[in-house]
Formats: C-alpha cells, structure tokens, sequence
C-alpha cells in the first residue's frame, strides 16, 4: 500500500478530527457566553465579535468586544481581544486564572473630571488605550498572582505576590476582611517601566516652577538626599547599619530614576514569613518598614 497515501489520509484524519473539535468547543463555550451575557443585560450590553477556542489547550479567545452600560450614561468600552489562556472551572473558588485583556478602549472625557483635566494638561487627549493581564495559582492555601496593566504612550505596572496562610470561603466572602491580618507575604514585587507619562509630568512641573527640567529633577534629588539625612540624624540611635544602607539604597535607586526615568523595580523577600498585621503596625515607620521586608530597589 502507498505510504504517502496512508500518511495523507492519517493527516487528513487529524485535521478533520482538529476542526470538529474546535468547532463543537466554540459553539458550546458561545453558548454558555451567550447565557452569562443575558444575565449581565440590566447592567450592560455585551457584544463580540469572532470567539474561538483551541480544543488541545482550551485557550479561548474572544474579539471586537464591546460593552455599553443600559443606563446610556457613559460611552461604550471596546476591547481588541480577550484571551483566558487557563481557567479552573471546576473548583468553586478557582484554582488557576490565566487572562488578558488587551486593548481597552476608553475615552478620557468618561474618567473622574479632575483627572482627565490633569491627562489633558499632559498632552494625552486621544483615547487611552489600556492592555492588562492577570494570572494566578491557589493551591494549599498559597496565592501566587502576577498582574500586569499598561497604557499606551503612558507606562507599565507589573505586580508580584506571593501569600500563604490565604483561606477565602467564596460563601463568606466578607470573612477576608476578618483574615487578611493573618496572610503571611512571602515575597513581592513592583515594576514600573515609564513611557512617557513620568517625563511629560517633570516637564510640566518644571514649566509650573519656571524651572528647566534638570534643574527640577536636581531639586528632587537633593531633597530625597536630605529626607534621608535627616531620618538618619533623628533616628540614629535606632537604626542599624543594615537599616540605613536599605534607606540608602532605596534612595540611590530613586534619585537614579527621576534622573533617567526608564524602569524602577521595588522587591520584597522577608527574610521569614511575615504576616499583613505586622507589616501594619509597622507602616508608619518606614525606614524600619523598608529593612523588615528586606526590600531592594532597583532603577
């Protein structure tokens, strides 16, 4: 028998079993979108466009989105893409999030008056347009979540946590208010990566001071310099080495930022577990706070 002919009709095979698959995938994930979507009708109208869905991975994805509120008071939001790269569905609190949003749409005359003044004064008068990106695991009481939001022509922000000790009752929801105290942070970190937005802020608070923009960053940096030198001075007794070199670094690292504004990464490794309650009690000092979640900062 020809072994091209079998191997064309096994290919042929696949492929066909492949497009059923994500054909009968699709239209049962419509389905059950379609239903959420009536359900969510007397707060907001929800349309898309294509949806798809990869019936090995499961990786759904859903375009043209979007979603305008029944009471015609504010524009409609659009979204490019939604993709839910992973999703427990069978757990009643999730077990695994993989999402993201990319492309959201929103004008700047639908956010908070003041704040879109500000955006305005800045140069951003085109709609934003805002990409985020959420994943996490739970597992043994272990939350490990990763958040990513970013906005066009403005900057980045990239969250890590990592929390043990984390019990959510999906039932009681209102217990986490009761329970957070006790959720042990075993690591953490922030990144921002600046893409515009930090230079247009120096330049028009530079016009606003009659400044030029050197001479207002020089400003800042001498007086983030003299904070800490006046900190050490009160406090001098207080803290130790490794405390004031924390400081210290943490206002290198600053300084080195409003000088060159790229990225500024700010990590948290506690040297042992410690709990939300005591980083509370801690807030309000915090040179003491910086060296208790042995936090390092980068620029």
């Amino acid at each position: 028998m020809n072994i091209k002919l079998i191997s064309g009709v096994v290919i042929a095979g696949l492929a066909a079993s492949y497009a059923g698959g994500k054909i009968y995938m699709t239209d049962k994930v419509a389905t059950q979108l379609d239903a959420k979507i009536i359900e969510m009708q007397p707060m907001v109208n929800v349309k898309y466009g294509d949806l798809s869905v990869e019936p090995i991975t499961q990786k759904i994805q859903l375009h043209d989105v979007v979603l305008s509120p029944t009471d015609g008071r504010a524009k409609p939001i659009t979204i490019n893409e939604i993709t839910v790269n992973d999703f427990d569905s069978e757990s009643e609190f999730p077990a695994v999030l993989d999402l993201a949003l990319n492309g959201i749409s929103i004008s700047i005359d639908d956010i908070e008056p003041e704040t879109a003044a500000q955006l305005k004064v800045l140069g951003y008068t085109d709609d934003m347009l805002i990409s985020l990106a959420t994943k996490y695991t739970y597992v043994d009481n272990v939350m490990d979540w990763q958040f990513n939001l970013s906005a066009q022509d403005m900057g980045k922000m990239a969250y890590s946590l990592n929390i043990a000790n984390f019990e959510f009752d999906p039932k009681q929801p209102v217990s986490l208010l009761f329970a957070y105290p006790n959720f042990q942070l075993n690591a953490a970190e922030f990144t921002y990566t600046d893409e515009s937005f930090v230079e247009r802020l120096f330049k028009q608070e530079a016009q606003s001071s009659d400044m030029t923009v050197e001479e207002l960053k020089q400003d800042m940096s001498d007086k983030i310099s003299a904070l800490l030198a006046a900190d050490i001075e009160n406090k001098n007794n207080e803290l130790s080495d490794e405390q004031i070199k924390v400081a210290s670094g943490a206002t290198e690292a600053f300084i080195k930022f409003i000088n060159d504004p790229q990225s500024l990464t700010i990590s948290v490794n506690p040297e042992k577990a410690i709990t939300l309650g005591e980083i509370t009690q801690t807030q309000n000092d915090p040179a003491k706070l910086i060296a208790l979640l042995n936090m390092t900062f980068k620029a």
